[in-house]
């Protein structure tokens, strides 16, 4: 039977239960459809957020990154990114062929009313739904190339020597990539490394029949690169498969849709929220408030499989 689909993240008290005593289907079922759950009431501190995404998740991602900082002795709990600024719309690791499935964020301090802060939440679902018909189908009939350009020892952090993911995809972390994905480095040097990867604008969502935008195609997260100014730094260049820009007009539309389409989550301090990261983008409204204090986790769900994974084990769904 067909997964019912809400672009609304569910809202899911407590009720006197704790989060130990919901079952593991109903979380997954929930997340199926809804694309976000948000917990409140369960009393839990960071240790018991981290417990309960532990149950749902075959490893956690780290992020290397300097706007990052550890949040406990917990290596895999880290802050949000650092700052009060407002982050635009995106996919977690949205430029990397190994996304992870989920991510978990825990309010352990709640921005002070008025003050901004907001968790901001998109359907991607919901936003091809409202697309114009010809940004559909340029959608759908084109893929998108991410080209990155970062320090050598990032790429060894995040994708060549990460333990995580070599204990998903085998030791051969770029091998298996490229075996398995439209992957590949095209530039390795004492200053960085260039690596392409190439994905579907658009995929299916479960067996309902609809189709979701899963890409950052629009978010100005990114520093645009040239090949000379990207030299030791961070940056990403997004267009179609060919290397052609996207056209304004598809961005626009991405853009104008997601705005009116977008949520946000208004923090109490215990709340935590569990995210689809293939389906749900999400972003943040600036705060003024210095001590809001969101910390997250990103990791690879226990129920589907890596694409990368070993010969044999496929993705069954996401």
């Amino acid at each position: 039977m067909s997964q019912t689909i809400n672009d609304r993240p569910l809202l899911l008290h407590s009720q006197g239960r704790h989060a130990a005593d919901i079952p593991d289907d109903e979380i997954w079922d929930s997340l199926a459809s809804h694309g976000a759950i948000l917990f409140r009431g369960f009393g839990l501190d960071a240790d018991g957020f981290y417990d309960v995404a532990s149950r749902f998740s075959r490893g956690f991602l780290v992020s290397p990154f300097g706007d990052r900082k550890p949040a406990s002795d917990r290596n895999e709990l880290q802050t949000v990114t650092v700052g009060q600024a407002g982050l635009s719309l995106h996919f977690e690791y949205g430029n990397s062929p190994l996304r992870p499935d989920l991510l978990w964020f825990y309010c352990r301090k709640a921005a002070s009313e008025g003050t901004g802060g907001e968790t901001l939440l998109a359907d991607g679902a919901a936003i091809f739904e409202k697309l114009r018909p010809e940004t559909q189908e340029a959608l759908k009939a084109r893929r998108v190339m991410y080209r990155n350009f970062v320090p050598p020892d990032a790429f060894e952090a995040i994708l060549s020597k990460n333990e995580t993911v070599g204990s998903l995809v085998g030791p051969d972390v770029v091998g298996a990539l490229s075996r398995t994905q439209d992957f590949r480095v095209t530039e390795t040097s004492g200053s960085r490394v260039v690596f392409e990867f190439v994905a579907p604008s658009v995929r299916p969502i479960g067996d309902a029949g609809r189709m979701r935008v899963c890409q950052n195609m629009f978010t100005d997260a990114y520093k645009k690169p040239t090949d000379d100014e990207a030299d030791g730094s961070f940056s990403t260049l997004v267009t179609w498969e060919d290397g052609s820009e996207i056209p304004h007009e598809v961005l626009d539309d991405l853009k104008q849709v997601a705005r009116s389409l977008t949520r946000g989550i208004r923090w109490q301090t215990g709340d935590f929220v569990l995210i689809d990261n293939n389906r749900m983008l999400h972003g943040r409204n600036q705060t003024s408030d210095p001590t809001r204090d969101i910390v997250m986790l990103s990791s690879f769900s226990s129920r589907f499989r890596l694409d990368t994974a070993p010969v044999g084990a496929t993705r069954e769904g996401s």
